[in-house]
């Protein structure tokens, strides 16, 4: 039975496959789907079906849950609108989620440092490294920017590879003596990693105020993240 008294909604359309989710901390329902560059259109109707195949409505909704970025530009404006618009009108806090965050939390309980990462358009992509210090998994407070086949470059220690690949570059990663690549199923985004992290925050307080939560966008060369970077370690 939903507890409606924690129920989240966490909304991601910062890549192409796009994800909703209800989380009460004990009952998970998700939706995912490839929506390419048409999240304006899909996003709605399929929050619709979400929420009337579990028998609730919106004015159940507790709190909304958000993806920050780095991912696509378009689909970060679409979600952020969505979620503001929501938490503004059912009156609800509003969590965002670093998406690199969201693809690092289910490899945490490993061990092994976590390299995320999510397309930044043009053959490239952007990461974050994630590294387990005094007890606490930590987020470096740099994004970089590079070619796909980069992104391996330089590594120093054995790290957890989270994020999606194209064939060819995941069978050459699988090669190399530094990289562990879990299962594609276990490199996507999915929504309900989103909303755990969310319903985390919001517990604790650590909810944003929608005036100032803005999406973050990545450039060239790195981007400085201003959000929290400690990330709770998943079980």
């Amino acid at each position: 039975m939903v507890d409606v008294d924690r129920l989240l909604l966490a909304i991601d359309t910062s890549t192409e496959q796009a994800g909703l989710a209800l989380y009460d901390g004990a009952w998970l329902s998700e939706l995912s789907w490839s929506a390419g560059r048409s999240q304006t259109a899909s996003l709605l109707g399929q929050l619709d079906h979400l929420l009337r195949i579990n028998r609730v409505t919106a004015r159940q909704l507790r709190a909304i849950a958000v993806t920050l970025g780095p991912g696509s530009f378009n689909g970060l404006r679409v979600g952020m609108s969505v979620g503001k618009g929501l938490s503004y009108g059912l009156g609800i806090p509003l969590v965002g989620i670093v998406t690199l965050d969201a693809l690092a939390y289910p490899h945490t309980a490993r061990r092994h440092p976590i390299r995320a990462f999510v397309p930044a358009g043009r053959g490239r992509v952007v990461y974050a490294d994630y590294h387990l210090r005094s007890g606490q998994w930590v987020r470096d407070s740099l994004l970089r920017t590079v070619r796909a086949e980069q992104l391996a470059d330089g590594l120093t220690e054995t790290m957890v590879f989270a994020g999606v690949l194209g064939a060819e570059l995941a069978e050459r990663l699988k090669g190399q003596p530094k990289v562990l690549l879990p299962p594609p199923s276990w490199r996507l985004l999915r929504p309900g990693w989103v909303a755990e992290l969310a319903l985390q925050r919001w517990q604790s307080g650590a909810v944003d105020r929608l005036e100032t939560l803005e999406p973050i966008y990545v450039h060239l060369g790195t981007t400085e993240v201003v959000a929290p970077v400690e990330l709770p370690e998943s079980r």
